[in-house]
């Protein structure tokens, strides 16, 4: 049997077991009025799949992680500081804002940020933590449809490439931006793009792509084959697979490049 302690009155223990409750529950309060809320179904964000898949934070971790494409952005405007500095930048798609926040620390007087989907919020908050808060700006929304703080800006950047250069690209959105606000000598990262093409032989992807249809489960599926094949796919090939030297079949100029020249053929 445990002697009670002299020093505890009684109905100690009942008094603790009741105010360690409800430091839980206060502490589960804060978790809750700390999280954000979920996105109105009817914003712009969610009514549009392409900009509502941006909301989302894995796609954004695999851009940052991405060191050559990441990396290359960095090395070309911290390389060029001295075409920052003073300087009106417009990142267009800018999501979590690495773009503007390189831009600032390249010297920018002012960095815009236009984004569609919910993580322009968490951006504002990051400017803000690494001291960017009075320099990165974000408006909310689509390139087409805002209005920006200024009548014209010197540098427009972005990471607009989709796959295959152009597939899903924010091509369109750039160069309306390009037309509507960069100043007439103004600066555009990047300012040219170029699509290759080789041929690969690869028997084993083959068949685990296609030939596969020909046989489901004991059923024949294979009239999903004339389908599956006109399909492009975004994968990584074996250096050994490419049978053929490698062709551009698109040269963009981001100066002068028009909307309709992004619908193309090569003979």
């Amino acid at each position: 049997r445990v002697p009670k302690d002299p020093a505890k009155p009684p109905g100690a223990p009942e008094r603790e077991r009741k105010r360690a409750k409800e430091d839980k529950q206060a502490m589960l309060e804060e978790f809750r009025n700390d999280w954000p809320p979920l996105p109105d179904e009817a914003s712009a964000s969610n009514s549009d799949y392409y900009f509502n898949s941006y909301a989302k934070f894995g796609i954004h971790e695999d851009m940052l992680k991405d060191q050559v494409r990441t990396g290359s952005y960095m090395k070309a405007i911290m390389g060029a500081k001295h075409r920052f500095a003073g300087k009106t930048v417009l990142d267009v798609g800018s999501g979590t804002g690495i773009l503007c926040l390189f831009a600032a620390k390249a010297g920018a007087k002012r960095c815009i940020g236009i984004e569609c989907s919910d993580v322009a919020t968490y951006a504002a908050e990051i400017a803000e933590k690494n001291g960017y808060g009075d320099v990165i700006t974000y408006v909310r929304g689509k390139v087409e449809e805002v209005e920006l703080p200024v009548e014209e800006v010197d540098i427009i950047v972005s990471e607009w490439m989709g796959y295959f250069l152009i597939y899903e690209s924010m091509l369109d959105s750039v160069l309306f931006a390009r037309d509507k606000w960069l100043r007439k000598d103004g600066l555009l990262f990047p300012d040219h793009a170029r699509l290759y093409m080789s041929a690969i032989e690869d028997a084993d992807y083959k068949e685990e792509k296609i030939g596969f249809w020909s046989h489901v489960w004991g059923f024949d599926f294979s009239p999903m084959q004339k389908m599956v094949i006109q399909e492009p796919l975004s994968d990584i090939v074996d250096e050994a697979a490419v049978v053929t030297s490698s062709m551009c079949v698109l040269e963009l100029d981001l100066y002068t490049c028009k909307k309709d020249e992004l619908d193309f053929s090569v003979p």
